[in-house]
């Protein structure tokens, strides 16, 4: 692609978010990144984890470049000139707020704005590497763009937090819009009441009681539940028999919020990842033939033809048995099932 035309391009934004710690965020986030460049695109990995940036460390990088932190805090310095080339030739490196303090929850007008320049950023791809948690700025962060990848662990725990992620998302995404009227906005607070977990809120229910609230509202609401397309990374399996846990969120998230979660696929549990950090390099540069960085590869296949065309990708919608497909073309990274 020629170089004068890559500023045109809008890019493809994925938050990787999940609301559990130590799923994997800023491992998947780093090395998808290099695989990306490494197939020719140009991609920019933002840490937006404010208040514990360390994606630096998954990339091999000493934690000596500005980044967010500096941009929230000095209003004469913006988000492009703390975008470093680094590692690749199409890769780019945006650090975080390791460097600063007081940096972790700013104003939504700064939010607003950094997210923004970081849209008009010149790359095909901008990966964005969330904190863990559902505090506001993950939960903006992660609503950045209708696409978003969301890491989980192969076991109920992880699954219950991830299902809670998305649906604590959808109602940051609403309680934007509906805040401003009263009816509706007690609306919201009624059913985000009502319990956490899957079968504790049907979406479908909270349209049609906003809808009473204030006619036309219900409408929004579907807009905006229609709008997420999240993808699911199911990381550290160790077994096929694990799947299981991506099908089952797939089918809380479909019954209680409506939305088509796509399996993306499954990442397995690989020794190599240790040894990789010890020698403080990616896991890419360590050994990019192990399990983990050959299924990652397949992530990044799967995602390199979306390239410059991010408003088809938003309108995609072949989700249908998303995880059967995930399952047949990741079985052969894992023992067969006893």
């Amino acid at each position: 692609m020629p170089k004068n035309k890559i500023k045109k391009i809008l890019p493809v934004v994925l938050p990787v978010g999940g609301g559990k710690g130590g799923t994997g965020r800023s491992l998947v986030t780093a090395n998808l990144g290099l695989i990306l460049a490494r197939l020719e695109h140009k991609v920019v990995c933002v840490d937006a984890d404010l208040g514990g940036s360390d994606l630096h460390n998954l990339l091999g990088l000493e934690n000596d470049l500005a980044g967010l932190g500096e941009v929230l805090a000095d209003k004469n310095l913006t988000v492009d000139q703390v975008v470093h080339p680094v590692l690749e030739p199409d890769f780019s490196f945006l650090p975080g707020d390791a460097m600063m303090v007081a940096t972790a929850n700013p104003v939504f007008q700064k939010k607003r704005k950094l997210l923004h320049d970081l849209g008009k950023l010149p790359c095909e791809f901008l990966l964005m590497d969330l904190g863990g948690g559902t505090s506001i700025t993950v939960l903006d962060f992660f609503l950045a763009s209708p696409l978003s990848l969301v890491l989980m662990l192969p076991e109920k725990p992880s699954a219950l937090a991830a299902f809670n992620f998305i649906k604590n998302a959808l109602f940051r995404a609403m309680d934007r819009i509906f805040r401003q009227n009263n009816r509706t906005k007690a609306v919201l607070e009624e059913y985000r009441r009502r319990g956490r977990g899957p079968g504790s809120v049907k979406l479908f229910e909270l349209v049609m009681a906003l809808e009473k609230a204030k006619p036309g509202e219900g409408k929004r609401a579907r807009e905006i539940i229609k709008q997420m397309r999240p993808k699911l990374l199911l990381n550290r399996v160790k077994q096929v028999d694990d799947f299981v846990y991506a099908q089952q969120l797939e089918k809380w998230v479909a019954t209680d919020l409506g939305v088509p979660l796509e399996t993306l696929g499954f990442l397995p549990e690989d020794e190599n990842l240790q040894q990789a950090a010890k020698k403080g390099v990616a896991a890419m540069d360590f050994d990019p033939a192990s399990p983990f960085c050959r299924a990652l590869t397949l992530i990044g296949l799967k995602l390199s033809p979306w390239a410059g065309r991010v408003s088809e990708y938003q309108e995609h919608k072949d989700y249908k048995d998303s995880f059967g497909r995930a399952a047949t073309e990741f079985a052969p990274f894992f023992p067969p099932p006893v």
